[in-house]
């Protein structure tokens, strides 16, 4: 069945600055980019440089000229691990009262955070005066969450760091989403409801200049927060070890690292595991993690690949069995 086309958009003259400078705020990286499939509003990574018509299109809900609608996503975290951002993600309508509370309190203590809705529920938006290390970020948005007993709601970054793919993503504001009937956009609104301004171009304005939170802020919420503990490599039971004897080194890799941890670093999983395959066109969610195997799987006839971590990783790297063995072991060392 096709998507339904989405609703009527406005087509203002956006001014470039404005785009880019939103663009900056929002996109740590630039040398590849998130982007919805229109049919089932799952992101696949494209490795290619983010352009002015890419987030032209984004923005104004105008086709792309070679790409159609382009919907994008917005990595949390830059090549060196670093966050400008945190992002709570609600998905159900208690969460997001919960995160309109916290807003609130926020506004309370002269801290601005942005509220932006969306399908089921929505997203709110800190941004730091300074980039902070994925690990300080999380500790940061964790706290909050602590001390609002909202411990159920996701953060973005999920990562403390990088360390295979471009990590965690969310949907870049301002552009359609497609899994919403029909299709729209949703804007930034304020703490009754309403759009923080009339129209996309003042919004795009507004977000590409934001209110940070204060440093003081930061510090104080920090030092209320735990320690965090280095996040272990996607890894099996310890009785698995990588450095278990009597194995040939690929056979230790594939009984030590979790497939579906590893393979949902590059690729959006939905919770039975299940996905739209990175390695054909595919529009059927033709590809399967089996969590208990530890296995992958393609079931598309004109694809049909499978079915460890290291086959995985020669496909995506496009690299031969030896090198990817090395690779992998690199990794985990």
């Amino acid at each position: 069945m096709q998507k339904e086309r989405p609703e009527r958009q406005s087509s203002p003259e956006l001014n470039r600055y404005d785009v880019l400078a939103f663009a900056q705020i929002f996109m740590p990286r630039f040398d590849c980019y998130p982007r919805q499939h229109t049919e089932t509003g799952k992101y696949y990574v494209t490795y290619h440089e983010v352009t002015m018509d890419l987030l032209r299109s984004h923005v104004s809900g105008k086709k792309h000229p070679q790409l159609g609608y382009v919907t994008l996503g917005a990595y949390a975290l830059d090549q060196n691990s670093r966050a400008s951002w945190v992002c709570f993600d609600a998905d159900e309508e208690e969460e997001w009262q919960g995160l309109h509370r916290m807003a609130q309190e926020l506004k309370q203590e002269r801290v601005p955070s942005y509220l932006e809705p969306s399908r089921r529920g929505g997203h709110l938006w800190l941004f730091f005066p300074e980039q902070l290390p994925g690990r300080e970020a999380r500790r940061f948005a964790k706290q909050l969450l602590w001390e609002q007993d909202l411990t159920s709601i996701e953060v973005y970054p999920k990562q403390d760091e990088l360390r295979t793919g471009p990590g965690s993503l969310v949907r870049l504001p301002l552009g359609i989403h497609w899994r919403a009937t029909p299709p729209k956009r949703y804007h930034f609104v304020d703490l009754n409801g309403k759009p923080i301004a009339p129209t996309i171009r003042e919004q795009l304005r507004l977000l590409a200049n934001p209110e940070c939170v204060p440093a003081s802020f930061v510090d104080i919420i920090l030092g209320l927060a735990p320690e965090a503990h280095p996040q272990p490599f996607p890894l099996l039971a310890k009785e698995k070890a990588f450095q278990a004897a009597g194995e040939e080194v690929s056979d230790r890799i594939k009984a030590s690292i979790s497939v579906y941890d590893f393979v949902s670093q590059f690729i959006q999983l939905e919770r039975g595991g299940t996905a739209l395959c990175p390695f054909h066109d595919d529009h059927e969610e033709s590809f399967s993690v089996h969590q208990e195997r530890n296995f992958w799987r393609c079931f598309a006839t004109h694809c049909d690949k499978g079915y460890t971590v290291i086959d995985f990783w020669m496909y995506w790297r496009g690299i031969d069995f030896k090198q990817a063995v090395k690779e992998l072991a690199a990794m985990l060392l």
